[in-house]
């Protein structure tokens, strides 16, 4: 409690922290691989892909994987199909990550302005919020759906910052677990922090502003 009460007496390195939400405020892990399981059962000839491959379908947008995946099938179908598993999976396949809540509530009462910037649809960004308890706590949440192109294009990022009315890139900090997350921030000029939990590999040639283990250790790196 003394460290805490210590950095509330010095500068917040940010004004902004934005965050993916799979694989960052949510373990989403689970119920990917589930649902594209499931699809390959159906559609794969045979074709099924180790969880260890699945798991790097978090990031890019699903439509996007869909038609790779799937090439002989029409796309839109299949994402609504996707869309109709993963939202029956998400009260037993979608899992907190420990003291993410508690971060996040400190983070708003130390004056952080928080938003999301994910390739999910926005819906089901707030339902993977509510499922997770983190509903009702961002200032901003900006889906696959309220931009023209998704992640690594910078535009949400944009968006997200607008709505905020913050003008200073230099500000900002961008929370995620991947490649693609990475060069989203890259791509809007914003910092960049990845966590170190997840299953995905992280090129070595990627170097974020830091890297963190925990939500516990989030917050060491907020304040000059």
């Amino acid at each position: 409690m003394k460290d805490l009460k210590a950095k509330n007496y010095m500068n917040k390195k940010y004004n902004v922290i934005l965050f993916d939400m799979d694989g960052t405020l949510a373990d989403t892990d689970p119920l990917i691989v589930e649902a594209f399981l499931r699809l390959y059962r159906k559609y794969g000839h045979g074709k099924v892909r180790p969880k260890e491959e699945i798991y790097y379908f978090s990031g890019p947008p699903v439509g996007k994987t869909l038609k790779e995946e799937f090439p002989d099938y029409d796309t839109s179908l299949l994402l609504k199909e996707f869309h109709e598993i993963s939202n029956s999976l998400y009260k037993t396949h979608i899992f907190s990550f420990s003291y993410c809540k508690e971060t996040i509530l400190d983070l708003i009462k130390e004056g952080f302005k928080l938003g999301v910037v994910t390739n999910k649809s926005h819906d089901l960004t707030l339902y993977a919020l509510e499922c997770v308890g983190l509903d009702n706590l961002f200032d901003v949440i900006i889906g696959v759906d309220d931009v023209d192109i998704g992640k690594p294009n910078p535009e949400g990022i944009f968006k997200a910052l607008n709505e905020l009315n913050e003008n200073n890139l230099d500000k900002v900090l961008y929370v995620g677990d991947n490649k693609s997350d990475y060069d989203t921030a890259k791509n809007a000029g914003v910092h960049i922090a990845l966590v170190k939990w997840g299953p995905r590999s992280i090129p070595g040639d990627i170097k974020p502003d830091f890297y963190f283990s925990s939500y516990k250790h989030l917050k060491e790196h907020l304040y000059e």
